[in-house]
């Protein structure tokens, strides 16, 4: 799935990812899932992606995304618009995000986090 920025909300992109995260966890997904930013598709975007294809399914139908061919080598393809209203929105029907129980230090391992990069262009199968 993808989400595109319009123009102001450019300078929004993490901010979305994480409401969208937020989104994906509350909705409680039976597989591995994972997000990324993406500058170089003419447009900023979001995208995530999803080894089960129900919990893609029912991601797209909470934001409203729209059946679309602009990633042919994904297994199904759903895009939506957003705009920093519309994240504002989905962030106010989660609930608050849970504070840590301890605060990492900073330079350890548990700091610095690892995300998982999506290649150029998914696998074909």
């Amino acid at each position: 799935m993808a989400g595109w920025a319009r123009t102001e909300a450019n300078t929004d992109l993490r901010t979305a990812q994480v409401v969208l995260e937020r989104l994906v966890r509350e909705q409680k997904p039976s597989g591995d899932y994972a997000s990324t930013i993406v500058r170089e598709a003419g447009r900023p975007e979001v995208h995530l992606g999803f080894k089960d294809e129900r919990d893609a399914r029912k991601l797209a139908e909470a934001v409203g995304a729209q059946t679309t061919n602009n990633y042919p080598a994904w297994a199904t393809q759903q895009a939506f618009e957003f705009d920093v209203v519309r994240i504002a929105e989905l962030a106010a029907s989660l609930p608050p995000p849970k504070p840590h129980s301890k605060p990492a230090q900073a330079g350890s391992s548990f700091a610095r986090r690892r995300r998982f990069r999506f290649p150029d262009s998914p696998p074909e199968e």
